[in-house]
């Protein structure tokens, strides 16, 4: 039976924060420890927000012109590199898209960049505008889209096996693909993954700190009474 004094829904956000560090955890979503951004962060986020809404438009067959004509020379190079990508070869089929779909008697919600399809397999596209990119640090964000959206096309009926699905993060600064796989093993660790991490955050009294060589990047580092 679920605790209803424990949250029932879930983030990607929320998940992966509580992965990397539960008292960062702690700190953002039950203490509300408020951070102020850096300059650099803000500037990175605006660059961010603004390929995506462009990507979004372009996709949606609406007329982006002036759009392109007022970014930035750096958003420009990643726009380029997406007008040049063989996603082109892809067929669209939504973009910025919104779900909720229950796991294991929770609810995960979310929004992925776009879903394209080709010869009856979907594939989950991430645009990634940072200038540094890795799979490994965006491995839960991987684990999460790949089990929620497997559930919500097998519900519609678009795909019946995980190997049908898959997810391509597209890195714009350097023009690249980065594919990631998908099939019936994975789905069963991955979604083992996620309920172990909310079975965590609700029966976890002390929200420890890992420690870890990146505590002094952390933006809750002053506020962390472990360090």
């Amino acid at each position: 039976m679920l605790n209803k004094d424990k949250p029932q829904t879930y983030t990607l956000a929320k998940l992966q924060m509580y992965d990397e560090c539960p008292q960062k955890y702690k700190l953002c979503y039950i203490d509300k420890v408020h951070v102020v951004e850096k300059i650099q962060t803000q500037k990175a986020s605006k660059t961010g927000t603004n390929i995506h809404n462009l990507v979004n438009f372009y996709l949606k067959g609406m007329d982006v012109t002036k759009l392109v004509e007022s970014l930035s020379q750096p958003e420009k190079l990643l726009w380029h590199n997406f007008k040049n990508s063989e996603l082109q070869s892809l067929n669209y089929v939504d973009s910025e898209y919104s779900f909720n779909v229950r796991i294991g008697g929770y609810w995960m919600t979310g929004r992925i960049d776009a879903l394209f399809e080709s010869n009856g397999n979907y594939i989950i596209l991430d645009w990634k505008t940072g200038e540094t990119f890795s799979p490994e640090s965006v491995k839960f964000q991987t684990t999460f889209y790949l089990v929620c959206m497997y559930e919500i096309l097998k519900a519609k009926n678009y795909i019946k096996e995980p190997k049908q699905l898959s997810l391509y993060y597209m890195d714009l600064n350097a023009g690249s693909l980065v594919k990631i796989h998908f099939d019936e093993e994975l789905y069963t660790n991955y979604k083992a993954q996620i309920l172990e991490i909310i079975n965590k955050i609700n029966n976890n009294p002390s929200f420890y700190c890992n420690k870890t060589d990146k505590c002094k990047q952390c933006k809750y580092y002053r506020a962390c009474p472990y360090l």
